[in-house]
């Protein structure tokens, strides 16, 4: 009886921690590729404001982007972004890291994002070049199928602009090929 009951136990223990444990995509399925075109300025940063917060995203000349989908204070992602404790703390996390790649008028590129609360998987995002300073995000698709991201309701698609920055946090990371 006692044998039973602590089986059972660790039976419902091995669910919760099944239940909470963090999955992610191995690995991002693009490369860094240099970018040496000028379909878009890469001597800042592109930001998409949505009041109080704002996604930003940082382009480098080796083909890697730093943001993703993530946001900072609006007023203050300049000082964010020349601190650097805030580029020890999230240079070595995967989360805030993907490469991107520019074809013609087409931007893409790949970041980890959070679904479920606690699974990380990797999104590409698919945007239009209006002008060397402004692209918008049209979709987000799973890297792995190419399957659409429901996106409805988010404030990650839509109109990003250019603003001139330096020096920009380094782009020195573990994650992208």
């Amino acid at each position: 009886m006692i044998k039973d009951f602590c089986r059972k136990k660790w039976v419902g223990m091995h669910r919760i921690i099944q239940l909470t444990t963090c999955h992610k995509d191995k690995e991002l399925s693009m490369k860094a590729i240099p970018y040496t075109g000028d379909e878009l300025k890469i001597n800042g940063y592109y930001y998409k404001n949505k009041g109080e917060y704002s996604h930003v995203l940082v382009l480098y000349e080796n083909g890697v982007q730093f943001g993703g989908n993530g946001i900072l204070p609006s007023n203050d992602i300049e000082n964010i972004l020349r601190d650097p404790d805030f580029t020890k703390r999230f240079g070595n996390k995967f989360t805030v890291w993907g490469a991107f790649e520019i074809n013609n008028n087409d931007l893409r590129f790949e970041f980890y994002s959070i679904f479920n609360g606690h699974d990380w998987r990797t999104c590409i995002a698919h945007c239009k070049i209006l002008n060397d300073t402004t692209f918008y995000i049209e979709k987000t698709t799973f890297s792995k199928t190419g399957t659409e991201v429901n996106d409805e309701g988010s404030t990650f698609l839509g109109e990003y602009r250019f603003k001139q920055f330096s020096p920009k946090p380094d782009s020195i990371n573990n994650f992208v090929p």
